[in-house]
């Protein structure tokens, strides 16, 4: 294995971050302007390993070039029981923050995810759209953003690392909608990691989120077909008050399932929703279950011997008196001197190869969101 010291690791984590943006612009532009490129990526399936491939590739070849053990580095290890239910439990506690989240970037933007999914249930079985949608993004963005991006900016500053981590992981989705509920969703998976004391713990999240918007549109077209059934069971039987209820509830029943979720997609599209609607119905959810969310968290950073250590990093040496050594395999693995978790401010995060590719990649989300809006305009 190749010594490299902290600071070089973090230039090296920067130049991929480079790398691996420069690749998705590239990508973008040739989409855009490409017009075999841009008929071959109408594929969803073909879309997704291409955009997944060129996130990790750059990060691949660093690991590489600098011999890293991958286990070690990114902190792949085994979790306790009790810590696997409590994180299956936090990835269901934290969908009303999302969705409060999702909700206000639709305030300003539309849903990006959806017509994906749906293009992806219609043309693959379920095991591969689980497999492309929900497990590859779980564990290559895991990886990369709170593997190799985050722990190696901790390093300078734990702080700084979980916000620029998370809003690297936004960034890369390329689109506002995406960005904002990325955003929370690497804030909150870079405090599990810390808690945990292994990057598991996020990818079970990220794979549950994920499979759950997944699940909900392989099944639906499933439910409406058996209501599609039970409509013309209730017309033979006579039964007409239960099939007008029927339809008012499912919409046209004449339409097949994709046409009839193809519709329900457009039709919510075009709701408006107001920043007033999103605090009233999606806030005081959000705050209730972001609450209880931080109560798993730090319930998971005590079973795994970790709190001391968590406290440190976000709150500072003073949070756990010097005399107190943490006994945690996490803790002692990395140092049994707690004002250590703090970071070191002699190393620079920021670099010039870091701001180009933040550059790159807020024109790439500026160029995306401009690209929707000139259909409207003409």
């Amino acid at each position: 294995m190749r010594s490299v010291s902290k600071q070089k690791k973090i230039e090296y984590v920067n130049i991929a971050l480079l790398a691996t943006f420069g690749l998705m612009a590239l990508l973008q532009s040739a989409v855009s302007f490409i017009p075999g490129v841009s008929a071959l990526l109408d594929n969803y399936v073909v879309n997704i390993i291409l955009s997944q491939s060129i996130t990790i590739l750059p990060f691949v070849i660093m690991f590489i070039y600098c011999g890293t053990n991958l286990s070690q580095e990114i902190k792949i290890k085994k979790i306790s029981a009790g810590s696997f239910w409590l994180t299956v439990l936090l990835a269901f506690l934290i969908q009303p923050v999302l969705r409060f989240v999702n909700a206000l970037s639709l305030c300003f933007t539309d849903n990006q995810t959806s017509n994906m999914i749906l293009e992806i249930s219609e043309t693959i079985p379920f095991p591969v759209g689980l497999l492309l949608v929900a497990v590859l993004p779980a564990m290559v963005e895991e990886i990369i953003f709170r593997g190799a991006v985050y722990r190696s900016y901790k390093n300078a500053s734990p702080g700084k690392a979980v916000l620029l981590s998370a809003f690297l992981f936004g960034l890369l989705h390329g689109n506002l909608n995406q960005f904002m509920y990325a955003f929370v969703m690497g804030i909150i998976f870079a405090f599990l990691i810390e808690a945990s004391g292994s990057i598991v713990s996020s990818m079970i999240v990220h794979f549950i989120t994920n499979a759950i918007s997944v699940c909900s549109i392989y099944l639906l077209p499933g439910l409406y077909d058996y209501m599609k059934t039970a409509v013309e069971l209730y017309g033979e039987m006579g039964m007409e008050e239960m099939v007008e209820y029927v339809e008012y509830t499912m919409g046209d029943m004449s339409l097949t399932s994709g046409e009839w979720m193809r519709q329900m997609l457009a039709e919510a599209e075009k709701v408006e929703i107001s920043f007033g609607a999103v605090l009233l119905n999606f806030l005081p959810s959000a705050l209730i279950f972001g609450t209880i969310s931080w109560i798993v968290i730090k319930t998971i950073a005590r079973k795994s011997g970790n709190w001391d250590r968590f406290r440190v990093m976000f709150l500072g040496v003073d949070a756990v008196p010097l005399e107190k050594e943490s006994k945690g395999p996490y803790d002692t693995e990395m140092t049994s001197e707690l004002d250590e978790a703090e970071g070191d401010c002699s190393l620079k995060i920021l670099s010039i190869p870091l701001m180009v590719a933040i550059a790159v990649g807020v024109v790439m989300m500026f160029v995306f969101e401009t690209i929707k809006l000139l259909p409207q305009m003409s």
